[in-house]
């Protein structure tokens, strides 16, 4: 195949696919690349011993002889790649060795180039996420230790810069035993120029493969390029338009609903949702509707739907899934354009259930209509004092944190955790269900603007539309933390092996790859949901990832010193001033260090006087962003009177979050947990939690200094 003077990229590869070509010859795949400024060895295609000699005298020895095999996508498996020639008779010898291996293929002599650190870079057009950058450190170690990273397309220099100092091989970069540092910023043009052939030739290649990419001192070279073709030229995922997130406010802030599923009976859900909705004080109008008729918790009950007034804001669907449609449609007839659809039964079941699901596609589209769910437990809006959720809450907490869940369990049992267990509250959940309408990054749209919110966390298994949710978190974390839970996080399956790239492009993958462009931090435990939710409601970001913490025991200073380190908090030296003052407390054959032992100024001043003067110290020392107190606390010990002191002391120092675990009597712990979080101040049972909690923190804080 000729790439052809006055082609473009999407011309040459189309015509290439319409002549069955999935793979590109080498040398065909690195004049690719040469348009997109990736450089590669000098080198000549030729067709017989004559030839080869021509080539080598232009350009020099050492050389690299490669058998350009149609299809082969690993050569030196094969035998047909043959390195380190150094002159004539090994370039016969050579030449006649390959001609016996492959008889008549074309050869590729190349100039053989210098030592450098190698790595891999690649492409992948994904079915769902669209292209795909992969970098990492390669050569033939890329199986073993698969360290890589991936973004989504289009990636700005800084992204690209943020995904090789995330590599565990970026080190070599900088020069390591005698070798030369990197250009760094040389090798960042070449990753530009893939990323561009990426973006320009999307639709047309399955996976790109460069490795090794050599890069040393002079800049980068691709030394192997495998260029991997699709069947047929596809349309690639864009980033979805905007539905526009106006109609939100029909959900969060309806002046009237109506419950099409009523029940009299209590415990069922018809029922459950009506005791919700009055016990949270909402102050618009309630329409119940139930084939019976009469009232239900003092309120009228129309028999049909075509009963109901017109103009009704939202209607909560809480029927059998075989009963939906008809009712959605009925809703619909109404002028009812919101309703959360309740029932599940659809097309997480079965196929008959994936049947009615679309039938209630159909309606939503042809009436023009915004749905949340089905298969949803509802959503919450304390602002506007609703629910639709058929769980007993009963009336929900306020806050100033907005969750956006996948799952039914979020909006059920995990917020009555919240509200009997916690001190903190919500100021929207949204219950996705089967996003047949409403997705999450719509939901994320809206609570980035939504002035209730001050921060988002996400619970989700799947992301609609990948791209368009990269664009929504780019603008939202600028402004809002936000945080997500991705379940199914196993690999999706292996593709493609003869591309490195494709191969480990999983799900998971992509999904980190795309996260960490859009700033969005991720967690890896269900409960650090609740966790999370609690520390940004009840702490500010703290300036940096320097944290100081007291405790009782030496174990414990260890071991959380330990956990410091794997979560990316540091542990600082403290000021001199700093040490003094604790020091003055505390018993001589005590020396004091961060982390700071407080045990032994506990028994000598007292709880109140040692905790009160070290957490004081620890939060006025310039080298520390945060701190953390673990109070050992027993009535046999003492206890504090109050602990008005630590309120105080959040309050003098309203930038930099403290954290308070405990250990010791669990019913003193109780107590000073009940007088701390009314008023402000995070408590965790765990001693581990807090220093999770202040990681979650640090990572949202750094996403917010992004240049």
């Amino acid at each position: 195949m000729s790439l052809g003077a006055n082609m473009t990229v999407a011309e040459v590869l189309a015509r290439a696919i319409q002549q069955r070509v999935r793979l590109l010859a080498e040398d065909e795949g690195k004049a690719l690349l040469a348009q997109f400024g990736i450089a590669a060895p000098a080198g000549r295609r030729v067709a017989d011993v004559a030839e080869a000699k021509r080539a080598a005298e232009e350009l020099g020895y050492p050389l690299v002889v490669k058998a350009l095999v149609p299809g082969l996508a690993h050569k030196t498996d094969q035998g047909a790649v043959k390195l380190g020639i150094e002159n004539e008779a090994g370039l016969l010898s050579t030449v006649r060795e390959l001609d016996r291996l492959f008889p008549g293929m074309p050869l590729l002599v190349e100039r053989m180039a210098g030592p450098g650190v190698e790595m891999i870079v690649g492409l992948t057009d994904d079915a769902q996420f669209g292209p795909c950058l992969m970098i990492g450190t390669g050569g033939i170690l890329t199986e073993v230790f698969e360290d890589v990273e991936f973004l989504l397309l289009p990636a700005t220099r800084a992204d690209l810069l943020r995904s090789l100092t995330r590599l565990k091989g970026y080190r070599l970069l900088a020069g390591f035993r005698g070798t030369a540092a990197v250009d760094v910023d040389r090798l960042l043009d070449a990753l530009e120029g893939v990323a561009r052939l990426g973006l320009e030739a999307a639709g047309y290649y399955e996976a790109v493969d460069i490795n090794p990419l050599r890069v040393n001192d002079m800049g980068a070279t691709a030394l192997d390029v495998k260029v991997m073709l699709k069947s047929e030229v596809t349309r690639n995922p864009g980033v979805a338009s905007s539905a526009g997130v106006a109609h939100f406010a029909g959900f969060f802030a309806p002046g009237s609903v109506a419950i099409i599923g009523a029940s009299a009976t209590p415990g069922k859900p018809g029922h459950t949702v009506i005791e919700n909705i009055l016990a949270n004080g909402y102050a618009g109008k309630v329409y119940l509707v139930n084939p019976k008729g009469g009232e239900i918790l003092g309120l009228p009950v129309y028999s049909a739907t075509s009963d109901l007034p017109e103009g009704i804001d939202l209607a909560v669907i809480i029927v059998a899934a075989k009963d939906t449609p008809k009712a959605l449609r009925q809703a619909a007839a109404r002028g009812i354009r919101h309703v959360v659809l309740s029932a599940g039964g659809f097309a997480e079941t079965d196929e008959t259930g994936a049947q009615i699901q679309q039938e209630l596609i159909d309606v939503i589209r042809e009436y023009g209509m915004h749905v949340l769910g089905p298969n949803t437990s509802g959503h919450v809006s304390t602002p506007a004092r609703f629910t639709s959720t058929f769980f007993p809450l009963g009336k929900i907490r306020r806050g100033n944190v907005a969750y956006v869940a996948q799952t039914g369990n979020f909006a059920t049992f995990t917020m009555k955790y919240i509200l009997t267990a916690e001190c903190f509250g919500v100021s929207r959940v949204v219950g996705l269900g089967n996003k047949i309408d409403i997705e999450e990054s719509q939901a994320l749209e809206y609570l980035g603007n939504d002035p209730e919110t001050s921060a988002i966390v996400m619970y989700v298994e799947n992301i609609k539309y990948p791209r368009r949710f990269v664009d929504v978190a780019r603008r939202v974390t600028r402004k809002k933390p936000v945080v997500m839970l991705k379940g199914g996080s196993t690999e999706a399956g292996k593709k493609a092996a003869a591309a490195h790239t494709a191969a480990m492009a999983s799900e998971d993958r992509l999904i980190e790859g795309m996260l960490r462009q859009a700033g969005v931090v991720r967690i890896s435990d269900y409960s650090h949901l609740v966790l999370a939710g609690k520390a940004l409601s009840m702490c500010p970001l703290p300036a940096g990832n320097r944290v100081a913490f007291l405790a009782p025991s030496g174990a414990m200073l260890v071991c959380l010193s330990d956990l410091s380190t794997r979560l990316g908090l540091r542990v600082p030296e403290l000021e001199e001033e700093t040490l003094r003052r604790i020091q003055e407390i505390t018993p001589a054959f005590i020396r004091i260090r961060n982390p700071v032992d407080i045990w032994a100024a506990a028994l000598s001043v007292g709880i109140e006087a040692a905790y009160g003067v070290g957490v004081e110290a620890v939060l006025d020392d310039p080298n520390v962003d945060a701190a953390i107190a673990v109070f050992m606390l027993t009535k046999e010990m003492g206890i504090p009177d109050s602990y008005d002191f630590v309120v105080d002391l959040v309050r003098r120092h309203p930038d930099k979050p403290l954290l308070v675990s405990f250990t010791g009597d669990k019913k003193c712990m109780d107590e000073c947990r009940e007088s701390l979080e009314p008023r402000g101040v995070p408590t965790f049972m765990q001693i581990e939690e807090p220093f999770q909690a202040l990681s979650i923190l640090s990572l949202c804080a750094d996403v917010a200094r992004r240049p």
